[in-house]
């Protein structure tokens, strides 16, 4: 005997209902998990609140800039395609996909999120070292290369102080400066995202319209307008003398430019920009002294330096210092600088060496 529609309804109400229920089940496991990961992650690894705040702005932020470059093109081709029901889709929903993104584990990415915390530090530390400024005091460094009679340093503080001042846009506006290949990967992921949100059975016109608005995004993006490629570019413009390197490094902290003190520091040392960003902001031990020993820098400079710093970032522990330039003053700058040499080794291969390092030998 056939189902009665009223046994039908029964049958579907408890299917979703159990669904439900597993759906939730599975949340609460997610959730105590999370809570217990939590409770024990040690104090120095967990965020404080200003942190989780600058980094979840600026992710929201820069995935929802993306999003808005790949949904928008591909509406606009949707539309003139004859597929306007996708086109308005793409075209009247926003955020879609960060939530997506999150559920599926893609943002755990080490190198996107490591790049974006980074950044979201590097933002926090410069309102910290501005906020440091005395009264009435002013910034002398950036005026003065910006007017200097070398024309490329004039030319490269120029592009420095263009390129900074995108990063210095309202919290709303601002978003993350990927390095290529990392927003190439986080492009596509969006425009998977919105291809799911799109539901089953996407036409393949669809998916034409979503790849080539994400290769539109791709090619678009430069990495030569990124910050911290404009304050290599400086860096290496002005070429300080080890005399010189010191008080420059020191003026940048001073001006709250956090990118040009990392790049000083890169080029001094022959290692990556994004090597150095590391060095600045870790907290944890003392690597940045050692780099700033390894370059014959004297203790009472690395104090200063290192003071200015524990006093803008969280990270740093300020009553720990003094031991900690004990430790380095006492080594000779050859002893620092061998410290610190596996730094000027390809990121990929010292990447590769940590893995190996990992996994003993049979």
């Amino acid at each position: 005997m056939p189902a009665q529609p009223s046994q039908a309804i029964d049958s579907d109400l408890a299917a979703r209902v159990a669904a439900q229920a597993a759906s939730a089940d599975g949340r609460a496991g997610a959730r105590l998990s999370a809570a217990i990961a939590d409770v024990f992650v040690d104090t120095r690894d967990r965020l404080d609140e200003r942190s989780r705040v600058a980094i979840n702005r600026l992710v929201e932020t820069t995935v929802a800039a993306i999003e808005r470059d790949i949904a928008g093109h591909a509406a606009r081709l949707l539309e003139a395609r004859g597929l306007p029901d996708a086109a308005a889709l793409l075209a009247g929903n926003r955020a879609m996909t960060l939530p997506r993104l999150v559920e599926s584990g893609l943002m755990r990415d080490p190198e996107v999120m490591g790049e974006l915390i980074a950044q979201a530090r590097v933002d926090l530390i410069d309102e910290a070292l501005a906020a440091q400024r005395a009264p009435g005091s002013s910034a002398t460094l950036l005026a003065a290369l910006a007017e200097s009679a070398d024309g490329v340093v004039r030319g490269r503080a120029v592009t420095y102080l263009v390129a900074d001042s995108r990063r210095r846009l309202a919290h709303a506006e601002r978003r993350a400066e990927l390095p290529s290949e990392l927003h190439e990967r986080l492009a596509w992921w969006v425009a998977a995202a919105l291809r799911e949100r799109l539901g089953h059975g996407v036409p393949a016109e669809v998916d034409r319209a979503l790849s080539e608005a994400s290769q539109r995004s791709i090619a678009a993006h430069d990495d030569a307008e990124r910050v911290e490629t404009a304050a290599a570019q400086l860096a290496a413009a002005i070429d300080p003398t080890a005399g010189a390197l010191p008080q420059l490094m020191i003026d940048s902290l001073g001006e709250a430019r956090t990118t040009l003190f990392a790049a000083l520091l890169a080029h001094a040392l022959g290692i990556e920009p994004a090597e150095a960003r590391g060095l600045t902001l870790d907290g944890d031990s003392d690597r940045l002294w050692l780099a700033l020993r390894a370059l014959g820098i004297e203790r009472h400079v690395i104090a200063q330096i290192g003071f200015v710093l524990c006093e803008a970032d969280r990270e740093r522990d300020v009553e720990s210092l003094p031991d900690s330039l004990d430790r380095v003053a006492t080594l000779a700058p050859e002893t620092a600088a061998r410290a610190v040499a596996p730094l000027t080794l390809h990121r990929d291969f010292r990447a590769a060496v940590r893995a190996l390092a990992r996994s003993p030998r049979a």
